[in-house]
C-alpha cells in the first residue's frame, strides 16, 4: 500500500483547504522527509486526516471524538486520501457538516476509483470491509503498520522484566491472548456450576405408576376410535355439500352465459355497419386529395418563381445599400482631401516664413566642429587643474590625520600599561583567596565531622567501649567541645571568603576584558597609522601654476559665431551649454527645411487624389440610380405572382393546404381501422362466449338426473357438517390432553434415563476445561498472554533481523535464554558474541528499535507491502551524532521502496532534511501547510 495524496479541510487548527501530494516532487523523490512546525500547530492532524479518510476515526482519539475534529466556527470539514494497492488507484473520503441550526449532520464516507471516479461504496458499513479487503489492514493493523512504534520498542528494551509483558502486549496488539486465558478460567467455573445444576435437576424428576399409565393408554385408544368414526362421517357430509354447491353454481353460470351471448350478437351487427361507413368516408377523402395534386404542382412552380423574384429584389436592395455606402465613403474621402489640402497650404506658408526669418542659421553647422574641439581642450585642462587642487588638499588632510593618530596611540599605550598592572594585582589576590578558601573548607569539614558525633557522645558511659573505636576511655565525655558554635563560625568564615573570592574574580575578569579591548583598539589605530603613511607616500602633487596657465590659454582660444561674439564663458559648462544651443539652432533649421520640401510633395499628391475622388463619387451615384429602377421592376413582378397564389389557396400556404388534406385522410383511415379492431374484438368475444357455454353444458352432464339444489337443502347439509366438526374437535381436545399426559411421562422417563448420561458428559466437559485452565487459564490472563507474547516476539525478531541486516549488518537480535521476553544482541564482527541490549550505544539502540518497529509493521500488515511510513516520536532526545546515524539508517530504506515521514520540531532535523512539510501557525489559532525542498 502506498499513499499518493492527502486532502483535508477545516480539521483542528488546519483551517481552510490543504493538499499534500506524496506522488509528486519533491516528496516522491525524497526517501525521508520532515513534517515540522511548532507544538500545537497541527503536525499530527495530518495523520488524523489519513485514518479519518480510510477508517472514519482519528489516529489519536478513536471513534468517540471523530466529530470533534472540525475547526472552530467551520460548518463543514473533510479528509480524503488517494492510495495505491494491488495495482489500483483508490480514493477514500470522510465528510462532516452542520445544519443551519448548528447541529451535526450524519458522517458521509465513500470509496471510489481515483482514475475513473466510479463509486465503489458510499456507506460506512460498506467502506470499512472494502478498505480491509483492498489493503489487508483494519484500523489497528494500519496504525501499527504505517505509524512506526520505534519509541515504544525503545521503552520495551529499557523496561524492567515485570513491565515487558504489558509493554509488548500493547505494542503488538496481542490482548486477545489475555482474553483467552481469562475465558478459559471463567468457562471452567461455568462448567462446574452446570454439573451442580444437573445433579439437582436429576433428583427432582417424577414418573407415573405402571397401573396408572396402562389405564391412561386404554382411554386414549378408545377416544381415538370414536374420533376416527366421526371424521369419516364428516368427510362424507363435506363431499356431498361440495357437489351440491358446484351443481347450483353451474346452473347460475349457464343463465349468465346465455344473456352475455345475446348482447354480443346484437353489438356485432352494429359494428359491421360502422366499419362500412368509416371505410367509405376514408376512400372519399383519398379521392379529394388526389384531385388537389395538379393544383399543388402548379402552386409549387408559382411559389418558386415568386421566391426567385423576392430573392432578386433582396439582392438588388443589398447592392443599392452597398453602392450607397461606397458613394458616401467616396464623398467623405473627397471632403477630407480638400480639408487636408487647405491645411497643407497653411503649413507650407508658415514654414516658408520661418526659413526666411532664420536664414543666418543656414551656414551655422559649418563653424561648430572647430568650436566643439576648442571646448573639449578647455574641459581637459580645467579637469586636470581641479584634480591637482584636490590632491593638494587630500595630502594636507592626511598629514593632519597622521598627527592625531600618533597622539591616540600614545594615550592607548599608557592606558594598556595601567590596566595590565591592575590585572596582575587582581590575579594575585584571586590566587591568595583561593588558597584561603580551600583551607577554610577543610576546617569546616572537620567541624562538621565533630558536630556529627555530638549526639552520640551522650550515649557513652565510663568504662564502656565506644561503638566506633572500641576505647573504654572517653576524654571528651566530661568536657563540652562546643562543636555547633565552632561549625557555625567556620561556615561564616567560609561564606566571607567565598564572597571575597567572587569579588576578586569579577575584578580580574573586568581587567582582562578591558585589557583585551585596549589591545584591539591599539592594534587597529596602529594599522590605520601605517596605512596613512603608505597613502601619503603614494600621493603625487602636480605643478599647480603650470596647470592654471594651460587652463587660461585654452579658454581664451575659443571663437564663437557673430551672434555670440560678446559671449565670454567662465566655466567649460557655460561654453558647452552655448555650443548645445548653437547645435540645436543648426539642426532645427535643417529639419524645418526638410519638412517644407516634404509638405510641397504631399500637397501635389493630395491635389491628384481630389481629382480621382470626384470622378469616383459621380460613377457610384449613377450606379445607384440604375439599381433603384431594377428594384421597382422586380417588385411589380413579385406582387402579380402573389395575387395568383391567393386566388388558388386563399390565406393558406401550399404546405398548410397539403397538410390539411393529409390529416383528414389519416384521421378517417384511423377511424376505419379502429372500427375494424372493435368489430374483430366483438367476434372474438362472441366465439369465447359460445365456447364457455359449451363447457358449462359439459360440466352439467354429471348432474343431469339430479334435482337442482335449493338454498334450504344446502343450509341443512352445511349445519350437519358443522355439528360433526364440533364433535370431532372435542375428541381431538381429549386426545391432546391424554397424549400430553403420556408425553410428559415419556419425557420424565427419558430425563431419568438420559440424566445420568448428560451428567457424565457435563463432568467430562468440566474436566476438559479444567485441564485447559491448568495450561493457559488464569484470573488475570497473564499465563497464556506471556506464552503467546514469547511466540510473537520470536516471529517479530525474525522480521526485525531482515531489516537490521539493511540498517546495521553487524548486529542480529536473539531471544535471551531463560527469559522469553528479554532480548540480546549478537555482534557478527566479534565472533558472534552476544551481549545485553543495555550495552548498545544510543545510535545502535535506535537502529534496533527501528528494526523491531519495521518488523511489527510487516507483521501487522499480514505481508501486504506498506511503502508509506511515519514516525511521530523519539528524536527529541537524540544527540547530533546519534541523529545522523538514525537518519542514515532511515535513508537506507529508500532502496526497499520505503518513504518515511518524520514528525518533529527538532532544529537539527530541519537542517539535515531539506524536503519538508511545514506547518505554520497563523493568527486566530489556525495553521497552514506548505511543502518545501
Amino acid at each position: 500500500m502506498r499513499l499518493l495524496a492527502v486532502r483535508l479541510q477545516n480539521l483542528n487548527s488546519l483551517s481552510g483547504t490543504h493538499e499534500v501530494r506524496f506522488d509528486e516532487a519533491p516528496l516522491n523523490a525524497a526517501g525521508v522527509f520532515l513534517i515540522t512546525g511548532p507544538t500545537g500547530a497541527g503536525k499530527s492532524t495530518l495523520l488524523d486526516a489519513m485514518t479519518l479518510a480510510l477508517y472514519g476515526r482519528a489516529a489519536r482519539y478513536g471513534n468517540e471524538k471523530a466529530d470533534e475534529m472540525m475547526s472552530r466556527q467551520a460548518t463543514e470539514c473533510y479528509a480524503e486520501v488517494d492510495f495505491e494497492t494491488g495495482g489500483r488507484h483508490l480514493r477514500s473520503t470522510w465528510r462532516l457538516g452542520k445544519t443551519k441550526t448548528g447541529n451535526l449532520k450524519p458522517v458521509q464516507r465513500t470509496l471510489a476509483d481515483a482514475l475513473t471516479g466510479e463509486i465503489l461504496a458510499d456507506k460506512g458499513r460498506e467502506v470499512d470491509p472494502m478498505i480491509e479487503s483492498f489493503t489487508g489492514l483494519d484500523v489497528q493493523r494500519f496504525l501499527r503498520s504505517v505509524l512506526l512504534a520505534q519509541g515504544q520498542f525503545a521503552a520495551f528494551l529499557k523496561a524492567k522484566p515485570n513491565e515487558r509483558a504489558e509493554l509488548l502486549e500493547r505494542i503488538t496488539g496481542t490482548e486477545i491472548y489475555r482474553s483467552l486465558s481469562i475465558r478459559a478460567h471463567e468457562t471452567y467455573r461455568t462448567k462446574e456450576e452446570q454439573v451442580s445444576k444437573l445433579k439437582a435437576s436429576l433428583g427432582a424428576v417424577t414418573v407415573l405408576e405402571e397401573e396408572a399409565r396402562a389405564a391412561l393408554e386404554t382411554t386414549l385408544a378408545q377416544t381415538r376410535t370414536v374420533a376416527e368414526e366421526l371424521n369419516a362421517q364428516k368427510d362424507r357430509a363435506s363431499t356431498q355439500l361440495h357437489a351440491q354447491r358446484e351443481h347450483a353454481q353451474i346452473v347460475k353460470d349457464l343463465a349468465h352465459a346465455a344473456d352475455t351471448l345475446t348482447q354480443l350478437q346484437q353489438a356485432e351487427g352494429k359494428t359491421t355497419q360502422a366499419v362500412k361507413r368509416d371505410h367509405d368516408a376514408c376512400e372519399e377523402a383519398k379521392r379529394q386529395r388526389a384531385l388537389r395534386e395538379p393544383i399543388w404542382e402548379q402552386v409549387a412552380g408559382m411559389a418558386a418563381q415568386s421566391e426567385q423574384y423576392e430573392k432578386q429584389l433582396e439582392e438588388s436592395r443589398a447592392n443599392y445599400k452597398e453602392w450607397a455606402k461606397q458613394q458616401l465613403e467616396a464623398k467623405t474621402k473627397l471632403e477630407a482631401a480638400e480639408k487636408a489640402l487647405k491645411s497643407h497650404v497653411q503649413t507650407s506658408q508658415a514654414l516658408e516664413t520661418w526659413l526666411r526669418e532664420h536664414a543666418e542659421d543656414r551656414t551655422l553647422g559649418e563653424s561648430l566642429p572647430a568650436l566643439s574641439q576648442g571646448i573639449r581642450l578647455w574641459r581637459s585642462a580645467h579637469e586636470k587643474l581641479s584634480e591637482g587642487r584636490t590632491l593638494h588638499e587630500e595630502a594636507q588632510t592626511q598629514k593632519q590625520r597622521l598627527t592625531e593618530l600618533e597622539g591616540q596611540i600614545s594615550t592607548l599605550t599608557d592606558q594598556l600599561t595601567a590596566i595590565t598592572t591592575q590585572a596582575q594585582q587582581a590575579r594575585a589576590e584571586q590566587e591568595r583567596l583561593t588558597q584561603a578558601l580551600t583551607a577554610q573548607r577543610a576546617l569546616e569539614e572537620q567541624a562538621q565531622l565533630v558536630a556529627s558525633f555530638e549526639e552520640h557522645r551522650d550515649d557513652l558511659a565510663p568504662g564502656q567501649p565506644c561503638p566506633l573505636c572500641g576505647a573504654t576511655e572517653h576524654p571528651y565525655l566530661s568536657g563540652s567541645l562546643n562543636a555547633d558554635s565552632q561549625l557555625h563560625t567556620a561556615r561564616k568564615l567560609r561564606a566571607a571568603l567565598e564572597k571575597q573570592s567572587q569579588d576578586a574574580n569579577q575584578r580580574f575578569s573586568k581587567s582582562e576584558r578591558e585589557q583585551v579591548k585596549l589591545e584591539a583598539e591599539l592594534k587597529a589605530e596602529t594599522k590605520r597609522r601605517d596605512e596613512l603613511h603608505k597613502t601619503l607616500a603614494a600621493i603625487r602633487v602636480p605643478d599647480l601654476p603650470a596647470l592654471e596657465a594651460q587652463e587660461i590659454q585654452a579658454r581664451q582660444s575659443l571663437t564663437f559665431p557673430a551672434s555670440k561674439s560678446k559671449f565670454s564663458p567662465q566655466h567649460p559648462n557655460e561654453a558647452e551649454q552655448a555650443l548645445d544651443d548653437l547645435q540645436l539652432r543648426a539642426s532645427t533649421f535643417t529639419r524645418q527645411q526638410q519638412t517644407f520640401t516634404l509638405r510641397q510633395q504631399e500637397r501635389q499628391k493630395i491635389e491628384t487624389d481630389i481629382s480621382l475622388f470626384r470622378q469616383d463619387e459621380t460613377d457610384k451615384t449613377k450606379r445607384m440610380e440604375e439599381l433603384k429602377a431594377e428594384g421597382i421592376s422586380l417588385r411589380s413582378k413579385a406582387d402579380a405572382l402573389k395575387a395568383q397564389l391567393n386566388t388558388l389557396l386563399g390565406q393558406k400556404t401550399l404546405q398548410e393546404d397539403r397538410q390539411q388534406h393529409d390529416r383528414q385522410v389519416a384521421s378517417l383511415e384511423k377511424a376505419w381501422r379502429d372500427s375494424e379492431a372493435v368489430h374483430q374484438q366483438l367476434q372474438n368475444n362472441l366465439a369465447a362466449a359460445k365456447a364457455k357455454q359449451e363447457q358449462l353444458e359439459q360440466r352439467r352432464q354429471p348432474f343431469a338426473q339430479a334435482p337442482v339444489p335449493t338454498p334450504e337443502s344446502l343450509q341443512e347439509l352445511s349445519t350437519q357438517v358443522q355439528q360433526l366438526t364440533s364433535l370431532l374437535a372435542q375428541k381431538h381436545t381429549e386426545l391432546g390432553t391424554l397424549s400430553q399426559q403420556l408425553r410428559h411421562d415419556d419425557e420424565a422417563r427419558q430425563r431419568r434415563d438420559s440424566g445420568g448420561a448428560e451428567l457424565k458428559a457435563a463432568e467430562e466437559e468440566a474436566l476438559r476445561w479444567g485441564r485447559l485452565r491448568e495450561l493457559i487459564g488464569s484470573a488475570d490472563g497473564a499465563k497464556f498472554s506471556r506464552f503467546a507474547q514469547s511466540l510473537t516476539l520470536r516471529q517479530l525478531i525474525g522480521l526485525a533481523n531482515e531489516h537490521l541486516q539493511v540498517l546495521a549488518e553487524r548486529y542480529r537480535l536473539i531471544a535471551a535464554p531463560g527469559d522469553d521476553l528479554d532480548l540480546r544482541i549478537v555482534d557478527l564482527y566479534q565472533a558472534n558474541a552476544d551481549r545485553p541490549m543495555e550495552s548498545l550505544s544510543g545510535g545502535e539502540s535506535f537502529l534496533a528499535s527501528l528494526a523491531l518497529a519495521l518488523g511489527l509493521s510487516e507483521l501487522a500488515s499480514h505481508h501486504h507491502p506498506i511503502d508509506s511510513l511515519f514516525i511521530d516520536e523519539g528524536f527529541g532526545t537524540l544527540d547530533s551524532e546519534t541523529l545522523e546515524i538514525a537518519l542514515s539508517a532511515l535513508e537506507n530504506l529508500r532502496s526497499r521502496g520505503k518513504t518515511i515521514g518524520l514528525i518533529s520540531h527538532v532544529e537539527l532535523l530541519k537542517e539535515r532534511l531539506t524536503t519538508q512539510i511545514q506547518v505554520t501557525k497563523l493568527t486566530g489559532g489556525s495553521s497552514q501547510l506548505k511543502v518545501v525542498s
